[in-house]
């Protein structure tokens, strides 16, 4: 039996972010200075675009670079795979969601769909970059090329990732990043459009001028609540409390502790954007990017040496579907998503041997009874969607945790095999006696 766990996750950023909260709070500068136009231009040089516009969320992002580009036709065509307010930002925008299904390995949108689907209505092509896992970028960019349909790139969970040295995320007409508190980069809430299009970058300019700042409020309390996390993850902690207790709730489904740690319960459709989504990031937000920007290649490389132990333990066994293996840069690996069929069965037994490991909640739109105006068979995504359990890759998780990982998923499907083998063998004597 192993010692107990790291935590599952860890939020990123620095422990000098709750220091600096809480200094521009006392100060009463949360609004105050130019650090978004400054970071703007420091993101859009990283990034090599013209131009980059820091949004409150990166939903509101695809919400109004979509409200741009569908005011004459209205399909876009995206993966039922993704967190269900994507899909209503669309909705929102006044458009028509197209699910396009999935490649199995990578999870994300499939070439072939999208060159299927497009038509003479279709306004976008929005491709999804799941897991830190890059879409195959340049195969859909050159589809978008050839048909002339303009490419959106939601690169929430991928930021620093790159494809032959250009940068996830400027491949089309617009790229979205989230730094929300779960990315590899973060400031509470927070996200970024990036594009070469002046027009566009001048209206969304434009748009976000007319909101208010997010409330001051609102960010003490996202601050407050990342700290407790930060505390109750906090290996001290979590090994003597925090993991007993979130691994006696889902050994005895206890829902109440349960529900504390999913990311995504049941979706519920949007047809109108929420007023509160309408903010402006402030300054105080921007300062807290600034360290963590150049940061961003040195954490991808610790989680792409994580992803080549899990590939080397992994994906030799066969019940396993595993994510490619790329060390080019293209795949960092946010986590390490792997497919098993009884999924439950697996995240069961590794809570019983002291593993801290969850089953991805997000699941497949295209299913779901909210979207059923725009259903669409997609089979890849329907199984994924039941399938994936997210192995952690933050940077402090450490290679120790990891090849534990490992070794007890490895002895996992050996008692399976020796399980299924004897099973064969009884059946066979019984065959053997009736005959």
């Amino acid at each position: 039996m192993f010692p107990p766990p790291r935590s599952r996750s860890r939020f990123y950023g620095r422990s000098t972010n709750y220091v600096n909260v809480a200094k521009d709070a006392l100060l009463r500068r949360i609004e105050s200075g130019d650090d978004v136009m400054e970071v703007e231009r420091e993101l859009a040089a990283q990034l090599g675009t013209r131009h980059a516009v820091l949004m409150p969320q990166a939903r509101v992002g695809i919400y109004l670079v979509l409200r741009s580009l569908t005011r004459t036709k209205k399909k876009v065509i995206l993966s039922p795979y993704t967190i269900h307010d994507v899909i209503n930002m669309v909705i929102c925008a006044g458009a028509t969601p197209v699910f396009a299904d999935i490649d199995r390995k990578t999870c994300n949108i499939d070439t072939r769909e999208v060159e299927q689907l497009i038509d003479s209505d279709t306004a976008a092509v929005m491709v999804t970059h799941l897991h830190g896992l890059s879409c195959d970028i340049e195969g859909v960019a050159k589809v978008c090329r050839d048909r002339k349909v303009p490419l959106l790139e939601d690169t929430s969970q991928s930021f620093s990732a790159s494809v032959g040295g250009r940068r996830l995320g400027t491949f089309g007409k617009a790229g979205i990043y989230s730094f929300g508190m779960a990315k590899n980069v973060n400031c509470l809430y927070g996200g970024a459009v990036v594009t070469d299009d002046d027009a566009l970058a001048t209206e969304l300019r434009k748009e976000l001028a007319q909101f208010p700042l997010t409330e001051s409020e609102l960010l003490l309390k996202r601050a407050a609540f990342c700290l407790l996390g930060d505390v109750l993850t906090w290996p001290p902690v979590f090994k003597a409390s925090t993991y007993w207790a979130f691994r006696y709730g889902y050994l005895h489904g206890v829902e109440a502790l349960n529900k504390r740690v999913r990311g995504e319960d049941a979706p519920q459709i949007k047809t109108e954007i929420p007023p509160h989504y309408l903010r402006r990031i402030t300054p105080m937000q921007a300062r807290l990017l600034v360290p963590q920007l150049g940061e961003a290649d040195r954490l991808s490389a610790i989680r792409i040496g994580y992803a080549k132990i899990y590939d080397e333990g992994l994906a030799g066994i066969p019940e396993i579907i595993t994510p490619p293996l790329r060390t080019d840069g293209s795949h960092i690996y946010l986590n390490y998503a792997i497919q098993v069929e009884d999924r439950h069965a697996l995240v069961r037994f590794l809570m019983q041997h002291n593993r801290d490991i969850t089953v991805q909640h997000m699941g497949n739109n295209a299913d779901y009874e909210c979207y059923a105006p725009w259903k669409r068979d997609c089979p890849n995504a329907r199984l994924t969607g039941k399938q994936v359990v997210l192995l952690p890759t933050y940077p402090v998780y450490g290679e120790v945790e990891v090849r534990r990982n490992v070794e007890l998923i490895q002895h996992y499907f050996k008692v399976h095999h020796q399980h299924a083998t004897a099973t064969r063998t009884v059946d066979d004597a019984q065959r053997a006696v009736r005959n």
